[in-house]
Protein backbone atom coordinates (compact mmCIF):
# COMPACT_ATOMS: atom_id res chain seq x y z
CA UNK A 1 0.00 0.00 0.00
CA UNK A 2 1.68 3.48 -0.79
CA UNK A 3 2.26 5.70 2.07
CA UNK A 4 -0.23 8.49 0.93
CA UNK A 5 -2.66 9.73 3.12
CA UNK A 6 -5.64 7.94 4.00
CA UNK A 7 -9.13 8.47 6.54
CA UNK A 8 -9.68 5.99 9.16
CA UNK A 9 -11.74 4.90 11.57
CA UNK A 10 -12.00 5.20 15.29
CA UNK A 11 -15.33 4.44 17.22
CA UNK A 12 -17.19 6.44 19.66
CA UNK A 13 -20.26 5.90 21.92
CA UNK A 14 -23.14 8.40 21.32
CA UNK A 15 -26.69 8.30 22.25
CA UNK A 16 -28.49 6.28 19.81
CA UNK A 17 -31.39 9.39 18.41
CA UNK A 18 -28.17 11.24 17.35
CA UNK A 19 -27.60 8.33 14.92
CA UNK A 20 -30.80 8.34 13.20
CA UNK A 21 -31.23 8.51 9.30
CA UNK A 22 -31.90 12.00 9.34
CA UNK A 23 -28.23 12.88 10.54
CA UNK A 24 -26.50 10.69 7.44
CA UNK A 25 -24.64 8.47 10.20
CA UNK A 26 -21.53 6.49 9.95
CA UNK A 27 -22.07 3.73 12.35
CA UNK A 28 -21.52 -0.18 13.79
CA UNK A 29 -24.02 -2.07 15.38
CA UNK A 30 -27.28 -1.58 16.18
CA UNK A 31 -30.24 -1.68 13.70
CA UNK A 32 -29.46 -0.21 10.49
CA UNK A 33 -30.16 3.32 9.57
CA UNK A 34 -31.23 3.02 6.14
CA UNK A 35 -30.92 6.19 3.30
CA UNK A 36 -34.07 5.31 1.04
CA UNK A 37 -36.72 5.04 3.68
CA UNK A 38 -38.94 3.38 1.42
CA UNK A 39 -37.41 1.14 -1.42
CA UNK A 40 -35.66 -1.50 0.91
CA UNK A 41 -34.00 -4.71 -0.13
CA UNK A 42 -36.64 -7.69 0.41
CA UNK A 43 -35.76 -10.06 3.36
CA UNK A 44 -34.78 -12.92 0.73
CA UNK A 45 -32.17 -10.63 0.02
CA UNK A 46 -30.49 -10.09 3.23
CA UNK A 47 -31.17 -13.74 4.07
CA UNK A 48 -27.42 -15.50 4.75
CA UNK A 49 -26.65 -17.89 1.31
CA UNK A 50 -25.57 -20.87 3.75
CA UNK A 51 -27.99 -21.26 6.28
CA UNK A 52 -30.85 -18.96 5.10
CA UNK A 53 -31.15 -16.60 8.58
CA UNK A 54 -31.39 -13.38 8.31
CA UNK A 55 -28.71 -11.47 8.26
CA UNK A 56 -28.05 -9.03 11.04
CA UNK A 57 -26.05 -5.10 10.44
CA UNK A 58 -22.59 -4.98 10.97
CA UNK A 59 -21.63 -1.47 9.93
CA UNK A 60 -22.53 1.36 7.40
CA UNK A 61 -20.11 4.15 5.88
CA UNK A 62 -21.49 7.40 4.38
CA UNK A 63 -19.38 8.08 2.18
CA UNK A 64 -21.08 10.73 -0.62
CA UNK A 65 -19.80 11.48 -4.05
CA UNK A 66 -20.65 15.42 -3.59
CA UNK A 67 -19.18 16.13 -7.13
CA UNK A 68 -22.25 13.68 -8.41
CA UNK A 69 -25.76 15.57 -7.63
CA UNK A 70 -27.21 11.37 -8.17
CA UNK A 71 -24.89 10.56 -5.10
CA UNK A 72 -25.09 13.72 -2.96
CA UNK A 73 -26.27 11.31 -0.19
CA UNK A 74 -24.10 7.64 -0.22
CA UNK A 75 -24.29 4.91 2.34
CA UNK A 76 -22.44 1.55 1.92
CA UNK A 77 -24.19 -1.25 4.30
CA UNK A 78 -22.51 -4.02 5.45
CA UNK A 79 -24.82 -7.39 6.57
CA UNK A 80 -23.11 -10.13 8.09
CA UNK A 81 -24.16 -13.98 9.41
CA UNK A 82 -24.30 -14.42 12.73
CA UNK A 83 -23.77 -18.31 12.43
CA UNK A 84 -20.34 -19.33 13.86
CA UNK A 85 -20.09 -22.10 11.19
CA UNK A 86 -21.01 -20.20 8.33
CA UNK A 87 -17.93 -18.18 8.59
CA UNK A 88 -15.36 -20.19 7.03
CA UNK A 89 -11.51 -18.80 5.94
CA UNK A 90 -11.06 -16.36 3.42
CA UNK A 91 -14.80 -16.64 2.44
CA UNK A 92 -17.47 -14.05 2.38
CA UNK A 93 -20.37 -16.05 1.32
CA UNK A 94 -21.63 -14.95 5.14
CA UNK A 95 -21.70 -11.12 4.18
CA UNK A 96 -23.55 -8.82 1.71
CA UNK A 97 -22.51 -5.45 0.82
CA UNK A 98 -25.13 -3.12 -0.53
CA UNK A 99 -25.05 0.65 -1.85
CA UNK A 100 -27.65 3.08 -1.49
CA UNK A 101 -27.06 6.92 -2.77
CA UNK A 102 -29.98 9.88 -3.23
CA UNK A 103 -29.66 13.24 -4.68
CA UNK A 104 -29.93 16.19 -2.48
CA UNK A 105 -33.52 16.96 -2.88
CA UNK A 106 -35.46 13.82 -2.17
CA UNK A 107 -38.52 12.73 -0.51
CA UNK A 108 -37.52 11.62 2.80
CA UNK A 109 -34.79 14.27 4.20
CA UNK A 110 -34.21 18.03 4.36
CA UNK A 111 -32.54 19.92 1.59
CA UNK A 112 -30.69 21.45 4.47
CA UNK A 113 -28.89 19.59 7.45
CA UNK A 114 -31.18 18.99 10.35
CA UNK A 115 -30.43 20.50 13.89
CA UNK A 116 -29.31 18.02 16.74
CA UNK A 117 -33.12 18.24 18.15
CA UNK A 118 -33.87 14.83 20.32
CA UNK A 119 -38.03 15.69 20.16
CA UNK A 120 -37.92 16.50 16.45
CA UNK A 121 -40.82 14.68 14.86
CA UNK A 122 -39.61 11.66 12.29
CA UNK A 123 -42.66 9.81 10.67
CA UNK A 124 -41.68 6.80 9.69
CA UNK A 125 -45.33 5.66 8.92
CA UNK A 126 -45.29 6.90 5.62
CA UNK A 127 -42.34 4.38 4.55
CA UNK A 128 -41.22 1.02 4.44
CA UNK A 129 -42.34 -1.05 7.92
CA UNK A 130 -39.21 -2.43 9.64
CA UNK A 131 -38.65 -5.55 11.71
CA UNK A 132 -39.00 -4.20 15.33
CA UNK A 133 -36.14 -7.08 16.03
CA UNK A 134 -33.43 -6.45 13.84
CA UNK A 135 -34.33 -3.17 11.76
CA UNK A 136 -35.12 -4.40 8.32
CA UNK A 137 -38.01 -4.49 5.66
CA UNK A 138 -40.98 -6.38 7.88
CA UNK A 139 -43.54 -7.47 5.52
CA UNK A 140 -45.09 -9.32 8.22
CA UNK A 141 -46.78 -8.45 11.58
CA UNK A 142 -48.06 -9.31 14.76
CA UNK A 143 -51.73 -11.23 14.27
CA UNK A 144 -52.72 -10.08 17.24
CA UNK A 145 -51.96 -6.57 17.89
CA UNK A 146 -51.12 -5.89 14.13
CA UNK A 147 -48.97 -2.78 15.45
CA UNK A 148 -45.04 -4.73 15.18
CA UNK A 149 -43.52 -5.94 12.35
CA UNK A 150 -41.16 -8.99 11.27
CA UNK A 151 -38.81 -9.84 8.28
CA UNK A 152 -39.05 -13.59 9.23
CA UNK A 153 -41.21 -16.31 11.30
CA UNK A 154 -38.00 -16.66 13.61
CA UNK A 155 -37.85 -12.92 14.79
CA UNK A 156 -41.09 -13.08 15.14
CA UNK A 157 -40.60 -15.81 17.71
CA UNK A 158 -37.71 -14.14 19.31
CA UNK A 159 -39.77 -11.47 19.83
CA UNK A 160 -42.43 -12.93 21.62
CA UNK A 161 -40.33 -14.85 23.92
CA UNK A 162 -38.64 -11.67 24.91
CA UNK A 163 -41.47 -9.48 25.84
CA UNK A 164 -43.73 -8.70 22.61
CA UNK A 165 -45.88 -11.22 24.42
CA UNK A 166 -46.72 -9.00 27.40
CA UNK A 167 -46.81 -5.85 25.13
CA UNK A 168 -48.92 -7.27 23.44
CA UNK A 169 -51.59 -7.80 25.13
CA UNK A 170 -50.96 -4.04 26.34
CA UNK A 171 -51.46 -2.98 22.95
CA UNK A 172 -54.88 -4.30 22.07
CA UNK A 173 -56.05 -3.50 25.28
CA UNK A 174 -55.08 0.22 24.60
CA UNK A 175 -53.98 0.95 20.50
CA UNK A 176 -53.26 4.04 20.89
CA UNK A 177 -50.51 3.15 23.57
CA UNK A 178 -48.33 2.08 20.78
CA UNK A 179 -45.92 4.53 19.63
CA UNK A 180 -42.89 2.64 17.59
CA UNK A 181 -39.42 3.62 17.01
CA UNK A 182 -37.61 1.47 14.04
CA UNK A 183 -34.40 2.53 15.37
CA UNK A 184 -34.71 1.88 19.26
CA UNK A 185 -33.16 -1.63 19.88
CA UNK A 186 -35.39 -3.85 21.67
CA UNK A 187 -34.97 -6.58 23.79
CA UNK A 188 -34.99 -9.21 21.56
CA UNK A 189 -33.09 -7.29 19.43
CA UNK A 190 -30.24 -6.94 22.22
CA UNK A 191 -29.96 -10.71 22.17
CA UNK A 192 -28.61 -10.16 18.38
CA UNK A 193 -27.64 -7.02 17.19
CA UNK A 194 -23.97 -5.73 17.68
CA UNK A 195 -23.18 -2.65 19.93
CA UNK A 196 -24.13 0.09 18.43
CA UNK A 197 -21.40 3.12 18.06
CA UNK A 198 -20.89 5.82 16.24
CA UNK A 199 -17.79 5.84 13.83
CA UNK A 200 -15.73 8.51 13.55
CA UNK A 201 -13.71 8.75 10.39
CA UNK A 202 -10.19 11.02 10.25
CA UNK A 203 -7.26 11.29 8.79
CA UNK A 204 -4.18 9.03 9.33
CA UNK A 205 -1.22 10.54 11.38
CA UNK A 206 2.34 10.18 9.74
CA UNK A 207 4.41 8.05 10.58
CA UNK A 208 6.35 8.94 14.66
CA UNK A 209 8.72 6.86 14.67
CA UNK A 210 9.82 8.65 17.76
CA UNK A 211 6.77 7.96 19.85
CA UNK A 212 5.26 4.70 17.78
CA UNK A 213 6.68 1.48 19.32
CA UNK A 214 6.29 -0.21 16.26
CA UNK A 215 7.94 -3.49 17.70
CA UNK A 216 5.54 -3.52 20.78
CA UNK A 217 2.19 -2.36 18.77
CA UNK A 218 2.91 -5.36 16.27
CA UNK A 219 3.19 -8.07 19.65
CA UNK A 220 -0.50 -6.77 20.95
CA UNK A 221 -2.20 -7.83 17.34
CA UNK A 222 -0.41 -10.35 16.98
CA UNK A 223 -1.70 -11.15 20.39
CA UNK A 224 -4.99 -9.95 19.94
CA UNK A 225 -5.63 -12.15 16.52
CA UNK A 226 -3.67 -14.96 18.66
CA UNK A 227 -6.16 -14.80 21.51
CA UNK A 228 -8.86 -14.50 18.85
CA UNK A 229 -7.97 -18.02 17.04
CA UNK A 230 -7.67 -20.01 20.93
CA UNK A 231 -10.96 -18.60 22.21
CA UNK A 232 -11.83 -20.72 24.27
CA UNK A 233 -10.81 -24.06 24.92
CA UNK A 234 -12.98 -26.38 26.93
CA UNK A 235 -13.91 -29.30 25.15
CA UNK A 236 -10.89 -28.41 22.29
CA UNK A 237 -8.95 -32.17 21.08
CA UNK A 238 -5.36 -31.96 21.47
CA UNK A 239 -5.46 -31.58 17.84
CA UNK A 240 -7.76 -28.55 17.24
CA UNK A 241 -5.26 -27.10 19.68
CA UNK A 242 -2.72 -27.38 18.29
CA UNK A 243 -4.19 -25.78 14.86
CA UNK A 244 -5.50 -22.79 16.78
CA UNK A 245 -2.52 -21.86 18.75
CA UNK A 246 0.04 -22.29 15.99
CA UNK A 247 1.75 -19.04 15.89
CA UNK A 248 1.41 -16.87 13.12
CA UNK A 249 2.36 -16.30 9.63
CA UNK A 250 5.68 -14.48 9.75
CA UNK A 251 5.46 -12.72 6.38
CA UNK A 252 6.40 -8.95 5.22
CA UNK A 253 2.90 -8.32 4.20
CA UNK A 254 1.89 -9.10 8.15
CA UNK A 255 4.81 -7.42 9.45
CA UNK A 256 3.97 -4.54 7.23
CA UNK A 257 0.77 -4.85 8.41
CA UNK A 258 1.16 -4.05 12.21
CA UNK A 259 3.59 -1.50 11.31
CA UNK A 260 1.15 0.55 9.55
CA UNK A 261 -2.01 -0.09 12.54
CA UNK A 262 0.68 0.84 15.18
CA UNK A 263 -0.17 4.75 14.30
CA UNK A 264 -3.60 3.99 15.56
CA UNK A 265 -4.16 0.67 16.90
CA UNK A 266 -7.90 1.09 17.54
CA UNK A 267 -8.77 1.74 14.51
CA UNK A 268 -11.75 0.23 12.54
CA UNK A 269 -12.05 1.39 9.44
CA UNK A 270 -9.52 2.26 6.50
CA UNK A 271 -10.87 4.28 3.84
CA UNK A 272 -8.76 4.40 0.71
CA UNK A 273 -11.38 5.00 -2.19
CA UNK A 274 -9.48 3.75 -5.51
CA UNK A 275 -6.64 2.88 -3.45
CA UNK A 276 -5.82 -0.69 -2.26
CA UNK A 277 -6.35 -2.62 0.68
CA UNK A 278 -3.87 -2.82 3.72
CA UNK A 279 -3.71 -6.60 3.10
CA UNK A 280 -3.13 -8.59 6.68
CA UNK A 281 -1.16 -11.34 5.35
CA UNK A 282 0.73 -12.43 2.14
CA UNK A 283 -1.76 -14.61 0.97
CA UNK A 284 -3.49 -12.23 -1.49
CA UNK A 285 -2.97 -13.42 -4.92
CA UNK A 286 -6.23 -15.27 -5.33
CA UNK A 287 -7.74 -11.74 -4.32
CA UNK A 288 -7.32 -9.51 -7.86
CA UNK A 289 -9.96 -10.77 -9.65
CA UNK A 290 -12.89 -8.11 -9.38
CA UNK A 291 -15.88 -8.69 -10.75
CA UNK A 292 -17.71 -5.77 -12.72
CA UNK A 293 -20.72 -4.17 -11.74
CA UNK A 294 -23.13 -5.68 -12.19
CA UNK A 295 -25.41 -3.01 -12.87
CA UNK A 296 -23.68 -0.87 -15.59
CA UNK A 297 -20.97 -3.43 -16.39
CA UNK A 298 -18.51 -0.99 -14.90
CA UNK A 299 -15.10 -1.60 -13.25
CA UNK A 300 -15.17 -1.45 -9.50
CA UNK A 301 -12.39 -0.03 -7.38
CA UNK A 302 -11.01 -0.58 -3.43
CA UNK A 303 -13.04 1.68 -1.37
CA UNK A 304 -12.61 0.54 2.03
CA UNK A 305 -11.83 -1.94 4.19
CA UNK A 306 -12.87 -2.95 7.98
CA UNK A 307 -10.37 -4.26 10.32
CA UNK A 308 -10.09 -7.01 12.47
CA UNK A 309 -10.09 -4.43 15.99
CA UNK A 310 -13.65 -4.20 15.29
CA UNK A 311 -14.16 -7.46 17.14
CA UNK A 312 -12.80 -6.28 19.93
CA UNK A 313 -15.72 -3.61 20.73
CA UNK A 314 -19.10 -5.27 19.22
CA UNK A 315 -19.05 -8.42 21.56
CA UNK A 316 -19.10 -11.43 19.29
CA UNK A 317 -17.48 -13.57 22.38
CA UNK A 318 -14.31 -15.36 21.75
CA UNK A 319 -15.00 -19.19 20.57
CA UNK A 320 -14.46 -21.36 18.25
CA UNK A 321 -17.89 -21.20 16.85
CA UNK A 322 -18.00 -17.45 16.75
CA UNK A 323 -17.62 -14.84 13.54
CA UNK A 324 -14.15 -13.85 12.64
CA UNK A 325 -12.28 -11.97 10.25
CA UNK A 326 -8.75 -10.75 9.16
CA UNK A 327 -9.63 -7.86 6.73
CA UNK A 328 -12.85 -7.09 5.13
CA UNK A 329 -12.14 -5.64 1.57
CA UNK A 330 -15.07 -3.40 0.34
CA UNK A 331 -14.98 -2.95 -3.82
CA UNK A 332 -17.29 -0.40 -5.21
CA UNK A 333 -18.52 0.70 -8.71
CA UNK A 334 -15.87 3.51 -9.60
CA UNK A 335 -19.28 5.40 -11.47
CA UNK A 336 -21.31 4.89 -8.33
CA UNK A 337 -24.16 3.99 -11.25
CA UNK A 338 -27.75 5.00 -11.06
CA UNK A 339 -30.40 2.64 -12.22
CA UNK A 340 -31.65 -0.89 -10.95
CA UNK A 341 -32.81 -1.47 -7.06
CA UNK A 342 -31.95 1.57 -4.83
CA UNK A 343 -29.65 -0.82 -2.89
CA UNK A 344 -27.14 -2.10 -5.13
CA UNK A 345 -25.16 -5.09 -4.00
CA UNK A 346 -21.33 -4.53 -4.29
CA UNK A 347 -18.25 -6.46 -3.46
CA UNK A 348 -16.40 -8.18 -0.53
CA UNK A 349 -13.23 -9.70 0.20
CA UNK A 350 -12.76 -11.72 3.80
CA UNK A 351 -9.05 -12.19 3.87
CA UNK A 352 -8.19 -14.15 7.14
CA UNK A 353 -4.53 -15.52 8.78
CA UNK A 354 -5.56 -18.70 8.06
CA UNK A 355 -5.02 -20.45 4.56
Amino acid sequence: MSENKIDIGILEEKCSWLLHPRFFPSKIGGKPAWLDLQNLPIPFVLSCKKCKDPLVFLCQIYAPYEEDENSFHRTIFIFICRNGPCCQPNSSENFLVLRCQLPRKNPFYSYEPYEENENEVFPMDKWANLCDVCGIKGPSHCAKCKKVYYCSRKHQILDWQKGHKEYCSVVQQNPTSCKINNFIVTESGKSILFKEWELIVDEEDEEDKDNVDVNHEMEKLRKLMQEKKAGSLDNVSDTELEQYTRPLPEDKVFNKFSKRVARHPDQVLRYDRDGHPLWITGNSDSFIDIPKCQYCNGERQFEFQIMPQLLNFIDVGIDLNSIDWGVLAVYTCKRSCNGGPSYKEEYIIKQDLTN
